[in-house]
């Protein structure tokens, strides 16, 4: 009994603080960018009729789900470009925790402040978001990088697995309040569907700076490297090629985990705003299909790290590509409430354990005393399939009027992702030996 507690709760201080920074900021991954600020955004920010980009005779007409497409891509694109050196710097300052503090409370507030979005202030809505999805992915990189100063390697896809189990729970309580307070809305004082949108914006916020504390009293501080000869952008650029040319292995992960990720950014961002501008689906069935998701991930994040332990991990996630391929064929074919629900109950089984699998197996091939560095380079293979998928699916979307041609592209970034790790074989025994027991 003690040994199965202890594989669904931390052993350490250090290891609760981590975990609880995913209970924090999942739930602005779930109530923010996967249900409800893109509904609202398409059905009370943004004008039904859709605006015109572009400057002089360089302009076109798009629509709330392609908008939404390219900002998502645009929030990310800063933060992907800097997040090597960032990291870099993080690492030979010993400010990897500072850092990722001042980017979660960065993000905490921007949050907050969706409150104030009103209908037909397109660009500031959409401004005060690309802040706090800035925040959130940047502090990202650095939570990331704790992961191998707080627990052993055997242990690695343990704690990645269960830190997005206490994400999903974290993020499906604060979404199930909210799922409430959208059908009574008098219990807050309110009145209409819409004011419970922007009061739910600043909740999470405040749930998403309140559960960092933990960071700021528990996790380690990194004590600073040696000083190094390498000064200015140019000369940490080569370095940082360097130091990525050193482990092929670990770059081949990045480059794989670039176009499958595509495919899974691009479903978390875009399947609400589909559902609602596609399917009719009202906010309150949206998010009922989200926090069924959340719960479902909490046992599918779990069972998969344990199936990574026996099987390997690079075979179980290889596995878990295979079913998000069959994600993306079953939604080109989605054409009810009901399917919605079906993909959202299947999504929800694998989403963890597929981002987990991902980060603790990307883990073992780096320098410990360089992690914050190396996951930045990751963060690379994340945010710029997290800016592409997102963009391709708008840009498609206008071109043919309809997003179904999106949805089947998807499909290229989970097989040439899948193909690229399955290469790895052999390569080097972490990837799919399970430990000796």
């Amino acid at each position: 009994m003690k040994a199965t507690l202890r594989r669904l709760v931390p052993t350490t201080k250090a290891q609760w603080a981590w975990c609880f920074y995913d209970w924090a900021d999942s739930a602005f991954a779930t109530s923010i960018l996967a249900v409800l600020f893109p509904v609202y955004f398409a059905k009370v920010v943004m004008p039904p009729e859709g605006i015109s980009l572009g400057v002089g005779p360089l302009r076109w007409h798009t629509h709330a789900a392609s908008l939404w497409g390219y900002t998502v891509s645009a929030s990310l694109l800063g933060v992907a470009l800097i997040a090597p050196l960032l990291g870099r710097w993080a690492d030979s300052r010993g400010t990897r925790k500072p850092v990722l503090l001042a980017a979660a409370f960065a993000g905490a507030v921007a949050t907050s402040l969706l409150a104030c979005a009103q209908a037909g202030a397109v660009f500031r809505a959409l401004a005060i978001f690309i802040v706090a999805y800035a925040g959130f992915s940047a502090s990202e990189i650095f939570y990331n990088a704790f992961l191998p100063h707080i627990t052993p390697e055997s242990e690695q896809d343990w704690l990645s697995g269960l830190g997005y189990a206490f994400g999903y729970v974290g993020g499906g309580l604060l979404l199930a309040v909210h799922l409430v307070l959208l059908y009574h809305p008098r219990w807050v004082g309110l009145e209409t569907t819409d004011q419970v949108v922007r009061f739910a914006f600043f909740t999470v916020g405040l749930w998403w700076a309140f559960f960092t504390i933990p960071c700021a009293l528990w996790l380690p501080p990194n004590p600073p490297k040696p000083a190094t000869s390498v000064n200015g952008p140019a000369r940490s650029a080569l370095a940082l090629w360097k130091d990525l040319r050193s482990r092929p292995r670990a770059a081949a992960v990045i480059v794989a985990y670039f176009f499958y990720n595509n495919g899974i950014q691009t479903v978390i961002t875009m399947a609400s705003v589909y559902g609602a501008t596609e399917l009719g689906l009202s906010t309150a069935s949206l998010t009922g299909a989200f926090l069924m998701t959340q719960w479902i991930a909490f046992p599918g994040a779990t069972l998969l790290a344990r199936a990574a332990e026996r099987y390997g991990t690079r075979r179980v996630l290889l596995a878990s590509l295979a079913v998000w391929c069959a994600v993306v064929l079953f939604a080109y074919g989605m054409r009810s409430a009901v399917h919605f629900w079906i993909l959202a109950a299947v999504v929800g089984f694998i989403l963890g354990g597929s981002q987990a699998l991902s980060r603790s197996l990307f883990s073992r091939m780096i320098p410990r005393e360089k992690s914050a560095e190396f996951f930045g380079f990751f963060a690379i293979g994340g945010k710029f399939s997290a800016i592409l998928g997102p963009a391709v699916f708008g840009l498609l979307r206008d071109l043919f009027g309809t997003p179904r041609p999106a949805i089947l592209a998807l499909l290229v970034f989970f097989l040439v992702g899948a193909a690229i790790l399955a290469a790895l074989k052999g390569d080097a025994p972490s990837l799919d030996a399970a430990p000796a027991s």
